[in-house]
C-alpha cells in the first residue's frame, strides 16, 4: 500500500489557497464598470424627439451607474447606420444603442443589410412603447374599427390609407388586410406627417395610422375622429380611445412601437443587468415618466432576457406580414 506523505495534504492546501488568492487578485484587478464614459448611440439627428429622450435618460443614468453616459448621433439608413456601428463595437458595455422596433425587427425584412441586428445585438431593456392610433376623416360612416372593416369589405377600393412605404401605416394596413380580408387601398407618401395629415383632413385619404403626439390635437379639434389604439391596453394620454379589441377588431391588435437599449452580442450579462436595473430607476422618475406617458407612451423597464425575447418574437411576427405582402424598400 502506498503511503501518502503528511506534507502532501499541506502542499495541496497551500496550493489551493494560492490559486484562490490569484483568482481574487485577478478579479480585483478588473476595473469596476464603468471605468470610462459610456457611449449611447441614437439613430436620429440632434433635436429629434428620440434624441431629446436619450439625453434626458443619459443625464440621469450616468450618476446611477457611477460614471458618465454621452449621447452620440448617427442618423441615416432608417437607423441602420447607428445599429451597425454598435453591433461592430467591443462587447464591453461601453457602446450601447437606443434602437427601436423598426430598425431592429422591420428593416431586416425590408432592406438589404450588411449585418443581422437580431444576431449581432442583444437587448438591455425597453425604454417605452407607444402604440399608434387609427383615425379617420369625420365624414366617414363608421366610428369603430369593426365598422371600418365592414365598410371596407362592402366598398372595395374606396377606403384609402395613407403612409410611407414600409412605415407603420403600410405594414399594419397589410396585416389588417391579411387577417380580415378588408379591401383597403394603401396610398404611399414620401414622408410621414405633413402632407399625409393635410390630405387626411381634406378627405383625400380617409384613414391613417400615426402616434398620439402627432394626432392628439387633430382629434381634440374634431378634424379627425379616433377609431382605436393598436394596443392591448388603453393609453393614459388618451383614455377615452378604445383598444382595437374594444373597437370591434377580431382578436385585437397590438403594435408595440417600442424603443430600447441594445448592446453588442456577447456583452457580459452582469453589465447588461446593471444597466437595465439603473435605467428602470430613471424611467420611473417623475419627469421622465410624465414625459413618456403624456405623449402616448408606456413605461418600459424590462430585463435583458425579456427584451431580447420580445425583439425576436416581433422580428418573426412582422417578418411574416412583410414577406406575405411583398413589401421591399431596395
Amino acid at each position: 500500500m502506498r503511503l501518502r506523505s503528511p506534507l502532501s495534504g499541506l502542499i495541496r492546501a497551500l496550493l489551493g489557497a494560492a490559486l484562490c488568492t490569484l483568482a481574487l487578485c485577478a478579479a480585483a484587478q478588473q476595473p469596476a464598470f464603468p471605468s470610462k464614459p459610456i457611449k449611447l448611440v441614437v439613430t436620429v439627428n440632434p433635436g429629434n424627439t428620440g434624441d431629446t429622450r436619450a439625453r434626458q435618460i443619459a443625464e440621469k443614468l450616468g450618476p446611477l451607474l457611477g460614471g458618465q453616459v454621452i449621447v452620440e448621433n448617427r442618423p441615416g439608413a432608417s437607423g441602420n447606420i447607428a445599429a451597425e456601428f454598435v453591433a461592430r463595437a467591443p462587447a464591453d458595455g461601453y457602446t450601447i444603442l437606443m434602437g427601436h422596433v423598426f430598425n431592429m425587427t422591420w428593416n431586416p425584412h425590408l432592406l438589404k443589410m450588411n449585418f443581422d441586428p437580431v444576431k449581432t445585438l442583444t437587448g438591455i431593456t425597453m425604454i417605452s412603447a407607444g402604440p399608434p392610433l387609427l383615425v379617420a376623416h369625420p365624414s366617414m360612416p363608421f366610428n369603430t374599427v369593426g365598422e371600418m372593416i365592414a365598410y371596407a369589405k362592402a366598398n372595395p377600393g374606396k377606403l384609402n390609407m395613407g403612409g410611407t412605404t414600409g412605415g407603420v401605416a403600410h405594414v399594419v394596413t397589410e396585416m389588417m388586410k391579411q387577417s380580415t380580408g378588408a379591401n383597403i387601398v394603401f396610398v404611399p407618401y414620401k414622408a410621414a406627417g405633413g402632407q399625409i395629415t393635410t390630405d387626411l383632413v381634406g378627405n383625400v385619404i380617409q384613414v391613417y395610422f400615426d402616434w398620439t403626439v402627432t394626432l392628439q390635437q387633430l382629434i381634440n379639434t374634431g378634424r379627425v375622429k379616433a377609431l382605436g389604439v393598436a394596443s392591448d391596453k388603453r393609453l393614459a394620454a388618451v383614455p377615452n380611445i378604445p383598444t382595437f379589441a374594444e373597437s370591434g377588431y377580431p382578436g385585437g391588435l397590438d403594435v408595440p412601437s417600442w424603443q430600447g437599449l441594445y448592446a453588442p452580442a456577447g456583452t457580459p450579462k452582469e453589465i447588461l443587468a446593471r444597466i437595465a436595473i439603473e435605467t428602470a430607476k430613471v424611467l420611473n422618475t417623475p419627469d421622465i415618466k410624465n414625459a413618456i406617458e403624456s405623449t402616448g407612451g408606456v413605461i418600459g423597464g424590462t430585463t435583458p432576457e425579456q427584451f431580447s425575447a420580445l425583439t425576436l418574437s416581433e422580428y418573426e411576427r412582422w417578418g411574416k406580414v412583410i414577406r406575405e405582402a411583398g413589401i421591399r424598400l431596395d
